[in-house]
């Protein structure tokens, strides 16, 4: 005979005690904040309606209304790179990310081994959500969104697709879960559809973290008629694309909001806005031959742009906003993306403990309280042949490739980088250099360089010549209705 199962009798203390600890827990659920990560591709510093002159951004200026803005908030030079520190709460160098981004070609991802932020936030109950572009690693299925902590995932894996297409380098790129879709119609337009679709099915009770990482404005520069109808007043082709597209993901956070409000989830819910990387600027390549890369961005004041060392690449417009829990000002602290990580396991209730050590700092006493930023430098980029620290008001930038450049910026009084102290501060040069050295101790082999020698070792095939989805591809104006006519500008990567 089966044994018998026995259960524990409960006097009316312990019964007590049961239903006091249910209740305390619902009412710590219901204490915790939604989490809605809002990060567009590829955005220029001064390409949002708060804090530019050209674009017209009226959500996100909503949202950045009464909000805490960040105004020294640091990402990685790429997208792969500032997707990884997020997730992580570490640098990319640790685990072999900080060279490039992971390419449609890669075979590498986000090493398995790192706990996610996803992971963290489901452990404590969360549900999760990432809708967008993934970039962490596509070509096994253990790098995936649904096999690093999220319950549900909409978009790109790979990145770098065509808009109307959704396809790439690497072939058609659009999932529902696992599982490829042919969804007709503009991504970004679909990315806000799905977050807004997701909010509205959402049981409040329950926590969301809900992530929406865009694929614009990032290149191939392409958008629908009307959206360039709106940017008509911008005479540039190249500049009007770009402003189109930050109107779609302006459009798709506006729906979001809008969502969250019906929802009577908006007051409760803790949203993070900031580019993955500086915006995409025109430049000309070393090579001396005339290419130029295809911009469209306006980092303002900054230097350069995405993939530079330089505050055009590295510093990003960002804000926190949690009516519920937060008043809006404007905080100088530094602050690193890798920071975010212990910051939101810390109001989420989440357990911070894991067995590989964080690099990020927990900041919400500076950014709910003005406080100063615990950090004492963000090492910006540690790499095998360039490096840089912000430290303080100063910045060091090494190239270690011929001809070796050692530069040094008092970036509060230089913010376009332009007087290079170096040889007026040697010893502040020396002591920076050697705290870049000790990071560089505990850098792993990059694994794009490794990808590249083994490619090069075994004579495999190797793509080397640009993208033409990645740059300088603009939609004409009746791609929207046959995405097969979208034409490439004669301006190439």
């Amino acid at each position: 005979m089966p044994a018998r199962l026995t259960l524990p009798r409960l006097t009316l203390p312990g019964i007590a005690a049961v239903l006091a600890f249910a209740l305390a827990s619902l009412a710590h659920a219901a204490d915790r904040p939604h989490i809605v990560y809002l990060m567009p591709d590829d955005l220029g510093w001064q390409d949002v309606g708060y804090l530019g002159k050209e674009i017209r951004t009226p959500a996100i200026d909503a949202l950045a209304d009464g909000a805490v803005r960040l105004s020294q908030f640091y990402v990685q030079s790429h997208s792969s790179q500032t997707r990884a520190a997020l997730m992580t709460g570490r640098y990319p160098m640790r685990y072999g990310l900080q060279t490039m981004s992971i390419l449609p070609q890669s075979q590498y991802g986000l090493p398995v081994e790192e706990r996610t932020l996803a992971q963290a936030l489901k452990e404590a109950g969360y549900r999760t959500v990432f809708i967008g572009k993934w970039q962490l690693g596509h070509a096994k299925p253990e790098f995936w969104p649904t096999r690093r902590g999220f319950d549900h995932f909409y978009g790109t894996l790979a990145g770098e697709i065509d808009h109307f297409r959704k396809s790439g380098a690497a072939g058609p790129d659009w999932r529902r879960g696992e599982k490829p879709v042919k969804d007709e119609g503009y991504d970004t337009t679909l990315l806000g559809r799905e977050a807004a679709a997701i909010v509205a099915k959402h049981d409040p009770s329950q926590p969301l973290f809900l992530m929406l990482a865009f694929n614009a404005p990032a290149a191939p520069l392409q958008a629908p008629k009307p959206l360039l109808e709106r940017n008509a007043q911008i005479r540039d082709e190249t500049r009007r694309t770009y402003a189109a597209m930050v109107t779609a993901v302006d459009d798709a956070i506006g729906e979001l909001t809008n969502a969250l409000s019906k929802k009577g989830m908006l007051d409760n819910t803790l949203v993070v806005f900031h580019s993955d990387n500086g915006g995409a600027v025109a430049h000309k390549y070393p090579t001396g031959d005339g290419d130029v890369a295809v911009g469209g961005a306006d980092n303002g004041p900054y230097r350069n742009g995405k993939g530079s060392l330089y505050e055009g690449g590295v510093r990003v417009p960002a804000f926190v906003k949690w009516p519920k829990g937060l008043e809006g000002g404007v905080s100088s602290a530094l602050v690193h993306v890798t920071d975010l990580y212990p910051t939101l396991l810390a109001q989420a209730g989440a357990k911070k403990e894991q067995r590989k050590p964080l690099d990020g700092v927990d900041q919400w006493p500076a950014i709910a309280q003005s406080k100063l930023s615990p950090r004492k430098d963000i090492p910006i980029a540690v790499e095998d042949h360039r490096a840089a620290i912000r430290a303080g008001d100063w910045k060091l930038i090494l190239y270690t490739t011929l001809p070796t450049r050692t530069e040094l910026y008092d970036i509060p009084h230089d913010q376009g980088e332009e007087d290079n102290a170096a040889e007026r501060n040697p010893q502040l040069v020396k002591d920076l250099t050697s705290r870049l050295q000790e990071y560089a101790w505990d850098m792993a082999p990059s694994r794009h360089l490794d990808e590249l020698g083994r490619a090069r070792r075994y004579d495999l095939p190797m793509v080397w010549g640009p993208n033409p989805l990645r740059h300088g591809a603009v939609a004409d104006a009746d791609s929207r209705k046959d995405p097969s006519l979208t034409v490439e500008r004669a301006d190439r990567q």
